[in-house]
């Protein structure tokens, strides 16, 4: 269960990533506060409910088509959750070029993108997902961290440039209980638990909570801000706790 944001009723939203994980859950939870929700998928369908936009954000072309098919489907988009993303870990020495510049175009340069074109389309605020991986050094996470690393330096910029008319904020979780994490989470997890201060892994609705209540005007006064969502994870995780296989 959510708190429910009056505010939201009636309002449109464009979620990146819907068809799993963090996305879908923020879609779900949109749709059950009365907004119109846009779900950007690339293969498997967003949640049942949802105008389904179905693009690659890895490419510019992609990331325009997304805004413009949320556009001609539900009209002017309010709010962006920009959750779609990539992961992927392996020692630097095995990182290859089109590695390292896939991890950026899906997970940079795609927020860029959706920001700029949905300013013409009537954005009042934006919610990136970023990760606590960007803001400490992990053992196989170079690629990966600098991505959500630049996410939070960009999201700063453009919140700085945008407001007062658009909020733009973060939210980074610490690991999270979704397909995309399940492998590594069996791998690590039975290490990795009993080091967290909250003594679990996240599951979606913990990050979900926090994203609505930036979505809202419940926080009208954030702007620029990145809430972690990790239990604790950043302030006692040890070095070398997730070093990949």
């Amino acid at each position: 269960m959510f708190p429910t944001y009056p505010d939201l009723a009636g309002r449109t939203a464009l979620v990146t990533g819907s068809s799993s994980g963090i996305g879908r859950g923020v879609a779900e939870a949109l749709l059950k506060q009365g907004m119109r929700v846009a779900g950007q998928h690339r293969t498997h369908p967003p949640p049942q409910g949802t105008a389904a936009v179905r693009a690659d954000l890895a490419t510019e072309q992609g990331c325009v088509e997304a805004v413009r098919a949320a556009r001609e489907r539900l009209g002017e988009v309010h709010l962006l959750v920009h959750s779609a993303g990539l992961y992927d870990a392996g020692p630097i020495a095995s990182i290859s070029a089109a590695a390292l510049e896939e991890m950026f175009r899906v997970n940079v340069y795609s927020g860029f993108y959706l920001v700029r074109e949905l300013l013409r389309s009537g954005l009042r605020n934006a919610v990136f997902i970023g990760s606590t991986a960007g803001q400490r050094g992990e053992p196989g996470h170079s690629h990966y961290a600098a991505s959500k690393g630049a996410v939070q330096s960009m999201m700063m910029s453009i919140a700085v440039e945008l407001a007062p008319r658009v909020r733009v904020n973060l939210v980074s979780p610490g690991w999270v209980r979704t397909p995309m994490a399940e492998q590594s989470l069996q791998r690590i997890g039975p290490a990795l638990v009993p080091t967290l201060p909250n003594q679990r892994v996240a599951d979606v609705d913990d990050v979900v909570n926090a994203v609505l209540w930036l979505a809202s005007d419940a926080s009208s006064h954030c702007i620029g801000q990145d809430l972690c969502v990790s239990g604790g994870a950043l302030l006692v995780v040890p070095r070398g706790q997730m070093r990949p296989a």
